[in-house]
């Protein structure tokens, strides 16, 4: 639930209703993954584009897409987007939630990234991409045509994070408290800036 004013002097709040994915397509949540049946990025796209603010919510989950793949993060599946419900029955993208990189956990545990996977396939030459160290960018522009997604939009996309990514990582550094486990900031700084890679050589970004 989120808020919002229901009068001009905002001394009014609201809630605002919301339903995950599994809810808005009718599903139980026992196929939140879309390798159980859930629905995948094809779907979820589709449905944003009855979204009250369509356009800006199809970028958003796409540039969440890059995103969750250059964190590791594996969890991305239905039950972890959702939609405010509005008046009139119109609906919206909700803020990203439940975010948590996968890359803490390689090595001593046994787990390497070859064993990392979205929960959400992007569109490869053949079938689905999920492994995260299979996935490079031609797969996010091969999945946004597909959609019928920008594909200037997509490159922007994918050059901003390019751009981006190292500044973020030092910011984020700077920001965490003295005590934080180093070894979390080496094995996250590490990975992103592997993957990064891939995204810089592909836009000439240094």
């Amino acid at each position: 639930m989120d808020e919002q004013p229901a009068n001009t002097e905002r001394t009014v709040l609201l809630r605002l209703p919301q339903e995950d994915m599994c809810q808005a397509f009718g599903l139980p949540s026992s196929v939140k993954y879309e390798s159980d049946g859930g629905p995948g990025i094809t779907q979820i796209m589709a449905f944003l584009m009855g979204s009250s603010e369509a356009l800006k919510d199809r970028y958003d989950f796409m540039k969440f897409q890059v995103f969750q793949w250059l964190i590791g993060a594996t969890d991305g599946h239905a039950k972890n987007f959702s939609v405010f419900i509005q008046a009139g029955g119109s609906y919206r993208l909700t803020p990203f939630y439940d975010i948590i990189s996968a890359f803490p956990v390689l090595g001593g545990t046994g787990i390497h990234i070859s064993d990392l996977k979205l929960a959400m396939g992007l569109n490869a030459s053949k079938g689905k991409k999920t492994a995260i160290d299979k996935i490079y960018p031609r797969h996010f522009l091969a999945t946004a045509k597909v959609l019928k997604f920008p594909e200037v939009q997509m490159h922007e996309i994918l050059s901003d994070f390019a751009r981006m990514i190292p500044a973020a990582l030092d910011n984020v550094k700077t920001s965490l408290p003295t005590d934080f486990p180093e070894n979390v900031v080496t094995a996250v700084e590490t990975n992103v800036l592997r993957l990064h890679g891939r995204l810089s050589r592909e836009y000439g970004i240094k």
